[in-house]
C-alpha cells in the first residue's frame, strides 16, 4: 500500500509541477482517492492500537502472574507491534502529502 500510495503522490507532484489546472472531475478523483487512503490508514491505525493494548496489557499480565508463556506471547505482540507502526508512520505522512498536493491543485 505504501508504494501504490508514493506512487500516486508521485503522479500528482507531477501533474502539479506541469501547471495546468485539473478539471472538476479530475479533482473529484483525486478526493476519491485520498479518501481510500484514509480509509487504509483508519483501519491500520485500529489495528495498531489494539496491538499496542495486547502488548501493555500483555505486559501487566505477566506482571500480575508470572508465566513465561505469556511473556512469549508479549514478544510476538510486539513484534507485530513495531512494524505496524513503521507501516501507520508511513500511511500518515503520505496521507498528509497528498493534502498538501491536493491543495497545490485545487489552488492552481
Amino acid at each position: 500500500m505504501l508504494k501504490k500510495l508514493d506512487d500516486y503522490a508521485k503522479y500528482l507532484e507531477q501533474r502539479a509541477s506541469q501547471g495546468t489546472p485539473l478539471s472538476p472531475e479530475e479533482l473529484l478523483s483525486v478526493r476519491t482517492h485520498i479518501g481510500f487512503f484514509q480509509h487504509e490508514r483508519l483501519v491500520h491505525e485500529l489495528v495498531m492500537i489494539l496491538f499496542a493494548l495486547l502488548t501493555v496489557g500483555g505486559f501487566l499480565f505477566f506482571v500480575a502472574m508470572p508465566d513465561y508463556l505469556v511473556l512469549v506471547l508479549d514478544f510476538l505482540f510486539l513484534g507485530l507491534l513495531i512494524p505496524y507502526i513503521r507501516h501507520y508512520y508511513g500511511l500518515e505522512n503520505g496521507v498528509q502529502k497528498l493534502y498538501s498536493l491536493y491543495s497545490r491543485l485545487e489552488r492552481s
